[in-house]
């Protein structure tokens, strides 16, 4: 009875641990969804300006601003990156947190679940005919 004990302080904490990372998860994974409709919202608004005149009317903050073309388009551009690169960042610590949680409770991940993607060079050498 002694084991079962001391052995309880150390499995409730663990117990806390893997459950705050299962929030940490969650929350990630809804801010992935809340990033990527951004994202959307964007792509929308780049295909809109395809159509429109040399200026357009951009809503910044509370205000309606008219613009050029070109530079709304840049900084839609550029907010697409930055969106790009923050739900990349949380993807890639997303899989850490879900192999931590794995960890803990004693199993392991598939081997090909830290697999990342290939680049378009990549898939050019390999469609290349030799």
């Amino acid at each position: 009875m002694a084991d079962a004990e001391r052995a309880l302080p150390v499995y409730l904490q663990n117990l806390k641990a893997s459950e705050s990372l299962g929030e940490e998860v969650i929350a990630d994974q809804q801010e992935i969804i809340d990033l990527d409709r951004k994202r959307n919202t964007n792509r929308e608004a780049l295909r809109a300006l395809k159509t429109q005149g040399d200026k357009v009317w951009l809503l910044m903050g509370n205000e309606f601003v008219k613009v050029d073309k070109d530079v709304a388009e840049g900084w839609l551009q550029n907010d697409q990156s930055v969106l790009d690169k923050e739900i990349n960042t949380l993807r890639d610590g997303l899989k850490d947190k879900v192999a931590a949680i794995k960890g803990m409770e004693g199993s392991h991940l598939s081997s090909g679940f830290n697999l990342k993607p290939m680049g378009r060079g990549e898939l050019g050498a390999v469609y290349e005919q030799p």
